[in-house]
């Protein structure tokens, strides 16, 4: 986040601040209003419904703008009133409607003007405690991923990085006795990046990004250790000490490319997600999508229930923040609601609300939500909290996506891609490619070596392809050995030229089974999506490039010059 977006951030969370308190006010001078009729003994069931539903929504959102105190005098107020409410011994009901509430009640309800006689303080508190937020981490804008290898002396991990590049990884190597050049080229890295370390050196090189990278756990480096020896204490040690993976000699080099793959991958994505909050305080809503952007989480608000659906189609979350109080609307009915769209069952619904009886959060949660948050919430909670649940989130939505083998999506997702590829290409005036990618000779591979090491080959290649391409292009796994890729906003001369880089890297890698080893290449038919009225035609036209491809010798590229109808090598 640029220093004049934070200002501007600052500055909307200060004014967003002084809109609570002039609400307050207001608020405060109706519930003295309600101490009155209840000391004339002139309260009707209605109104204490609604004093109720303001001490309420007060209780869950004075302490996030700086007056806790005020949060908590609400909240008592609060709960002495659901006793009227509920209990029929509580309230004396006349024959006019009118009902007995006890008059301590109306004294406390007056106090709360002190509390709020400490909106000053709470200014400078409130905006610091936002400022102290801010460490968000932008993720990668391209799965180019860094390793990192550092150690007293690094000659024997500069090779090991050399053996990575071929994998795609861009290597560099740093020695931990110059830790102040070392920390300010990883300063720089705004892709991914994942440090290799010694097993012997280990401990140096987390107590270096201990002290040169001290930001939050999510935002450090992984650290990935190498060693000799796979006994248990020795992985029990390592992972004691906080290394993400060991690898020991002999090493497998394409196992240990996934695992930095993985490891790059779950760095880069894992702040990131979609949350949206379904709560009728506008400011206090308001408020939490400020802070969730300062993470670099997008947010969205809704106000209006009868609006969720709607939403929840257009914004697609990750997540939902939800209070159990909506004024006319219950946050455990639009829970079930949402439930009935078979989308929305793995939707994570996370009530954040002050309710804070455990028997009445657990009769919440039973009817379709996931976990309950108890306002109020600072925002640093806030914001680690929403980072957790929506990673878990994607780590299951990836489940269901996703290829197990290599974690691309799956082929009907992929698909789908490329006909929201072609609507974009229509939309925007642009020109984007789709690619097959296939193994040539690949029953060979399983035949003569095993169908576990023509997994690797094949996870391997998924590998290479999300460290070439951009972050905006799309892979999945077609099926088998056959890969299908998405190029937004690509020309097909250069679709073909980095087709042709990537399968020329992908020849050059070397799969050792034993004392053998083998090598594999990859032939490629490109098509440009723009040529076909729906995106069938435009798959089916890169296949065909493909078979032309197998038919003329294999290992290289044909694109499909509709124009032509034909292809070109």
């Amino acid at each position: 986040m640029t220093s004049i977006a934070h200002e501007q951030l600052q500055e909307r969370l200060r004014l967003l601040q002084e809109r609570f308190f002039e609400r307050a006010r207001g608020e405060i001078e109706t519930l003295s209003g309600f101490a009155y009729l209840i000391e004339q003994q002139q309260l009707p069931k209605s109104e204490l419904d609604r004093c109720y539903q303001l001490l309420h929504r007060m209780a869950g959102s004075a302490g996030t703008f700086g007056l806790p105190e005020l949060g908590l005098a609400a909240r008592a107020i609060e709960k002495q009133m659901k006793a009227h409410l509920e209990s029929s011994g509580d309230i004396a009901a006349a024959p006019d409607g009118l009902i007995a509430v006890s008059a301590d009640l109306a004294h406390e309800l007056r106090k709360l003007a002190t509390w709020l006689a400490k909106a000053p303080e709470a200014r400078a508190t409130s905006v610091a405690t936002a400022r102290a937020t801010a460490g968000s981490y932008k993720g990668a804008q391209g799965m180019h991923v860094h390793v990192m290898a550092l150690a007293h002396d690094p000659e024997y991990l500069s090779g090991l990085v050399k053996s990575l590049a071929a994998f795609g990884f861009i290597g560099d190597t740093g020695s931990l006795d110059q830790s102040d050049v070392i920390a300010m080229r990883l300063r720089e890295r705004t892709n991914a990046a994942v440090l290799l370390s010694l097993d012997s050196e280990l401990q140096d090189v987390l107590s270096f990004r201990e002290q040169y990278i001290p930001e939050s756990e999510h935002r450090r480096f992984p650290v990935v250790c190498i060693g000799d020896d796979n006994s248990f204490d020795i992985m029990y040690r390592v992972a004691e000490q906080g290394a993400a993976a060991y690898f020991w000699e002999p090493l497998d080099m394409p196992e240990l490319a996934e695992r930095i793959e993985t490891l790059a991958l779950e760095r880069s994505s894992s702040p990131q997600g979609r949350v949206l909050i379904v709560d009728d305080d506008a400011e206090l809503g308001e408020h939490y999508c400020l802070v969730l952007a300062q993470a670099g989480i997008i947010s969205r608000l809704v106000s209006d229930p009868s609006e969720l659906m709607s939403e929840l189609s257009a914004f697609e979350p990750d997540l939902v923040l939800m209070d159990v109080q909506l004024r006319d609307y219950s946050g455990v009915t639009l829970a079930r609601l949402i439930r009935y769209e078979p989308r929305w069952l793995g939707l994570p619904i996370v009530y954040l609300s002050s309710e804070d009886d455990p028997q009445n959060q657990l009769d919440a949660l039973s009817k379709g939500a996931d976990e309950f948050l108890v306002k109020p919430v600072t925002d640093d909670y806030l914001v680690r909290s929403v980072r957790i649940r929506c990673y878990r989130a994607r780590q299951l939505s990836d489940l269901m996506n996703r290829d197990s083998l290599t974690g691309l999506l799956k082929h009907s997702l992929i698909k789908q891609e490329v006909d929201r590829e072609l609507a974009r290409c229509r939309r925007a005036g642009h020109y984007s490619c789709v690619a097959m990618l296939d193994m040539d000779h690949f029953k060979r591979v399983n035949d003569t070596w095993g169908h576990g090491q023509g997994d690797i080959v094949i996870r391997t290649l998924a590998n290479l392809l999300r460290n070439r391409l951009r972050e905006s292009d799309v892979i999945g796994r077609y099926g088998g050995e056959e890969f299908l890729v998405i190029l937004p906003d690509c020309e097909p001369t250069v679709a073909v030229k980095l087709l042709e880089a990537i399968g020329k890297s992908f020849a050059e890698l070397v799969f050792w089974v034993g004392d053998d080893s083998f090598q594999v290449t990859l032939s490629a038919g490109v098509a440009l999506i723009n040529d076909f009225p729906v995106s069938d035609q435009a798959i089916e036209a890169a296949d065909q490039a493909l078979y032309q491809r197998k038919r003329g010798g294999r290992n290289g590229v044909t694109f499909y010059d509709l124009a032509r109808g034909e292809t070109e090598t």
